[in-house]
């Protein structure tokens, strides 16, 4: 591996660790009681969202990689 890629997959991991680190450092937050407004963490819609998404990008780079390959 090169210097540089090297460089850029620590700087990708730091990045994931420390965005879970600080959803789990939220604390006791009132998500339970019907508060709109409450800063809750990922909420089931979110979790639907970014299925929906990950399913969809699937979708597309298998139809991209189809069509580039030759038959």
């Amino acid at each position: 591996m090169t210097g540089g890629m090297k460089k850029r997959i620590v700087l990708t991991s730091l990045f994931l660790i420390v965005n879970v680190a600080v959803l789990f450092a939220q604390g006791a937050l009132p998500c339970n009681d019907g508060d709109i407004d409450a800063a809750c963490p990922i909420d089931s819609w979110v979790v639907v969202l970014a299925a929906g998404a990950l399913l969809l990008t699937i979708l597309h780079l298998y139809r991209a990689r189809k069509a580039e390959s030759p038959a």
